[in-house]
């Protein structure tokens, strides 16, 4: 029978402040062990030096989130590995639900289960369940140490966004399901809500950094052409619609989007935004 000591958590940090630290306690006694990896370019180690439970990897420069998952995942040697953004919230419910299912459901057609996600945008609830989903995010998600063995860990060279997206697509090319288990509900703070109105209604939207809007948008299109995958570009359809119907200054992150495409066409992918921006 599976249990929380065949889970490994691994957190990404970048720059983590005291409500990080609150947040990294709630891990214990809900995981074997937790190891964060460090984007940071200073040594954070004093924050977490007294939990006892914590490995913690400094890298003393931002080389983004894959790069830094995957240095969790070979520094673990557990056989499932949640990983989770360093402002998710972890909770019995989510590794009790994931246990609860796996120990009577498990084989190996399961690539990864995933979450429900409670955002002040959409709302979710515990309900009974599960169902196979095409897309999900990672943070959040638990998978199995055999589907990196089987088809590889997750892309660096996409630096940040869509690098859950893609490895997804690459499970399901390998024919391992993505189990959304819908009693598991995570409490997720994505980018800043905003409001708009129009007419009668309150739309309320996530906007990311110009920075992010130019990842997502690259890396969108790259995946999208890799893989022929109607997903990614539907998705990147409904960024390019935020901006022209939501944004202010659109005009700034429509300079950024149109930057991502470009650089998607030409193959340049990394931590590419630095080498162009203000140009």
């Amino acid at each position: 029978m599976l249990t929380k000591q065949d889970i490994v958590a691994v957190v990404v940090l970048y720059n983590p402040n005291k409500k990080v630290y609150d947040n990294i306690l709630k891990y214990k006694g809900l995981v074997n062990r937790l190891i964060l990896v460090d984007n940071s370019l200073t040594n954070n180690k004093y924050l977490f030096k007294n939990i006892d439970f914590v490995d913690y990897i400094p890298l003393y420069n931002n080389y983004g989130i894959a790069y830094a998952l995957n240095l969790g995942i070979k520094n673990s040697t557990e056989k499932y590995i949640l990983t989770m953004d360093q402002d998710s919230a972890i909770s019995a419910n989510l590794i009790n639900s994931y246990l609860k299912f796996l120990n009577v459901n498990d084989n190996n057609g399961i690539g990864a289960l995933t979450c429900q996600y409670n955002t002040d945008r959409n709302p979710a609830v515990a309900k009974k369940g599960y169902v196979k989903v095409r897309q999900s995010m990672q943070s959040g998600t638990l998978f199995k140490r055999s589907t990196f063995d089987k088809i590889g860990y997750f892309d660096d060279k996409l630096f940040i966004d869509v690098v859950d997206l893609e490895f997804f697509l690459r499970m399901k090319r390998s024919e391992l399901s993505l189990v959304r288990i819908n009693a598991a509900v995570l409490n997720h703070h994505p980018a800043e809500t905003k409001v708009k109105k129009i007419l009668f209604l309150k739309l309320k939207y996530g906007q990311s950094s110009e920075v992010r809007n130019y990842y997502k948008a690259r890396n969108l299109f790259w995946v999208a052409k890799r893989y022929n995958s109607l997903d990614m570009y539907k998705g990147l359809t409904i960024s390019w619609l935020k901006i022209i119907l939501l944004y202010d200054d659109k005009r700034k992150y429509l300079k950024a989007f149109n930057q991502g495409i470009k650089d998607a066409k030409h193959n340049r992918l990394g931590k590419y935004y630095s080498n162009y921006e203000g140009n």
